[in-house]
């Protein structure tokens, strides 16, 4: 391979990096707007506010991220990429639930339903949402936007 080609080959993961946290704005904006309105301007469950929220920020996340930041048209049907990206991100999602449970029992030091005060649903948001980001990052890009793997023929 040509020295200019693998530079370019070298700096695919970074620039997907930056894309998949360009993307990773809007859809946080998305989840944080969506579960910030609806846990203190309506008064729901926080966890059921970010359950609604994450679902239409995953949706535009998979969208931006498909045609934009992997390119992944075409390396298998989109309803199986969608399928992959939602499971890959709801783990992702108890990942955040877990985190920012974790932070609140670290504030409050007990495990009761309570609504969080709003400075620690915000540090709360956003240490999620930096674990959150890698474990995304690497599971779409080599799972659901990699290429299929091909197995040669036992012949």
């Amino acid at each position: 391979m040509p020295t200019e080609l693998r530079k370019l080959a070298s700096l695919a993961g970074p620039r997907q990096f930056v894309k998949f946290c360009m993307v990773g704005s809007s859809s946080f904006a998305i989840d944080f707007g969506v579960s910030y309105m609806l846990t203190y301007g309506l008064g729901l469950w926080w966890v059921l506010a970010k359950t609604i929220s994450f679902s239409l920020a995953v949706t535009n996340g998979f969208f931006w991220n498909r045609r934009w930041t992997f390119r992944a048209v075409g390396h298998r049907r989109k309803r199986e990429q969608y399928a992959m990206f939602v499971t890959f991100n709801i783990v992702g999602w108890a990942l955040n639930v877990c985190i920012m449970k974790t932070v609140f029992f670290i504030s409050t030091g007990a495990w009761h339903g309570q609504q969080p005060e709003r400075p620690m649903f915000v540090l709360a948001t956003f240490a999620a949402t930096l674990v959150v980001t890698f474990w995304n990052f690497f599971t779409n890009k080599h799972l659901t936007f990699g290429r299929k793997r091909t197995t040669p023929d036992a012949a």
